[in-house]
This record gives structure tokens, sequence and C-alpha cells, in this order.
């Protein structure tokens, strides 16, 4: 089963209690996927055999297998909350895989998908007929982390 930490970026800084609040927002958004387990980060995983994620303030550990249905399904809604709680961003990570995404994230950009196949562990078809969110194909590329996807460099 595979392990994603999902962490809410603020456009600005915010109070613990309204972070809890918006993680739990997007908790709920996730929950309507069916075959995820959705939980509030805790603490520091330590030990052989834990995922070694750094765990902070307004971060989820979404666990499950994941399709690309799945996979797709989990872009479309942290794209659509971004949009609607007002977040500069939401990143995802497995292990060294890190991807951050925006409102105006492509969900049909190639890099984006190469990206979200390393971080959700599959090696599924595209996502080429996931919708865009409304404006999305016309903004700038949000791919980043330590493994950089994106192509316009």
């Amino acid at each position: 089963m595979s392990e994603v930490a999902v962490a809410i970026e603020p456009q600005t800084p915010v109070a613990a209690e309204r972070l809890d609040a918006l993680a739990g927002g997007l908790a709920d958004d996730l929950r309507t996927i069916r075959g995820l387990r959705i939980g509030h980060a805790g603490s520091t995983a330590i030990g052989p055999g834990k995922s070694p994620q750094a765990w902070e303030l307004g971060m989820l550990v979404v666990s499950g297998v994941f399709s690309a249905a799945t996979m797709g399904a989990v872009a479309q809604i942290v794209v659509a909350y971004v949009n609607r709680a007002n977040a500069r961003s939401i990143r995802l990570r497995s292990g060294e895989n890190e991807v951050e995404i925006t409102g105006s994230t492509r969900l049909d950009d190639p890099a984006l998908v190469a990206q979200l196949e390393k971080i959700f562990g599959t090696g599924s078809a595209p996502l080429s007929t996931a919708p865009a969110p409304p404006g999305g194909g016309d903004g700038p590329r949000a791919v980043e982390g330590e493994q950089r996807a994106d192509t316009d460099r």
C-alpha cells in the first residue's frame, strides 16, 4: 500500500486552528475517493519500515492502492480545493519525489502526469482525459520539487 503526504500551503500565514480546518476540509474532499485512507499526520515516522516523511501542521497522509483513475481524482480534487480555499498550493510528497499543485496547474500536462506517477507509484495510463480547470491552460506551470518536472526550463 502506498502512502503520500499532502501538505497545504496557505497564501498568507494562518493560525494553527485555521490550518487544521483547511486540512480537515481537504481530507473530507479526498474521502470521496473510494479505496483511500486519509488521516492527519501526527508525528514524525521513526524506525525501520516506516516512511521517513517530515510531518508538519496542515499535512495529511493518504494511503491506498493508487490507480490512474485514483491518481487523476486526487489531482482534480487538489486543484479544485486550492481554488476554493484560496491556498497558495498543496504539496504531494512520497519519499524523495515531490510535486506542488496550484490552482493553475494543468492536469493534462505530461510533466505533471509523470511526476504524479512517481509520487503515487503508478506507471498507469496518462491523465490526458482529465479536464483542466477553467483558465488552467493559460497559467504558469506549477510542478516543482526535488525531482523537478518543469518542461519549460
